[in-house]
C-alpha cells in the first residue's frame, strides 16, 4: 500500500485542512479552534459539568482543564461549584462570552455549512456512518 493510500493519513490531512480554515476564521476573536468549539458546546449547554463537557468535546479531563484555565483567564468562562454537590464543578459562560454568542454561533453554522455543502445527502449519510464506525473502535 502506498503512503498516500493510508486511511489514517488521509483523514488526518482532511482534518488539518478543515482545522486550518476554521483557525483562520476564529483568529480575529483571539480564539484557538479548540476554544471556539468549547464555547460552541457551552452555548448549547451552559453550566455543564466538566466531565460532561469533556465527553461532549472528546477531550480528556487534563487537556480540558488547561483549555478551561485559558478561557477563564481570558474572561470567557468561570467554574462554579454545583449547588447540590459542592465537589462537582460546572462550567459557565461569562457576560463577555455571551456578548460573542451570536457572532460565534453564526460563524460556526457558516463554517460547518461550507464543509457540508461539499457533500450531497447520500455522501453525508455515508460519511457520518464511516466516521461513527471509526470512532466506535475500542482498541
Amino acid at each position: 500500500m502506498l503512503f498516500k493510500d493510508c486511511l489514517c493519513f488521509q483523514v488526518g490531512r482532511a482534518a488539518r485542512k478543515m482545522s486550518k480554515i476554521t483557525r483562520e476564521k476564529v483568529a480575529p476573536y483571539g480564539l484557538t479552534t479548540t476554544q471556539f468549539f468549547l464555547l460552541t458546546a457551552l452555548y448549547e449547554e451552559d453550566g455543564i459539568f466538566i466531565s460532561g463537557l469533556a465527553r461532549k468535546v472528546a477531550l480528556d479531563k487534563a487537556t480540558l482543564t488547561g483549555m478551561l484555565d485559558r478561557l477563564e483567564r481570558d474572561g470567557l468562562t468561570e467554574r462554579r461549584a454545583d449547588p447540590e454537590d459542592r465537589r462537582a464543578i460546572r462550567i459557565h459562560l461569562t457576560e463577555k462570552a455571551e456578548a460573542l454568542r451570536d457572532e460565534l454561533t453564526e460563524l460556526y453554522h457558516e463554517n460547518n455549512g461550507m464543509f457540508l455543502a461539499l457533500l450531497d445527502q447520500e455522501e453525508r449519510r455515508i460519511f457520518e456512518q464511516v466516521v461513527g464506525k471509526i470512532e466506535s473502535v475500542d482498541l
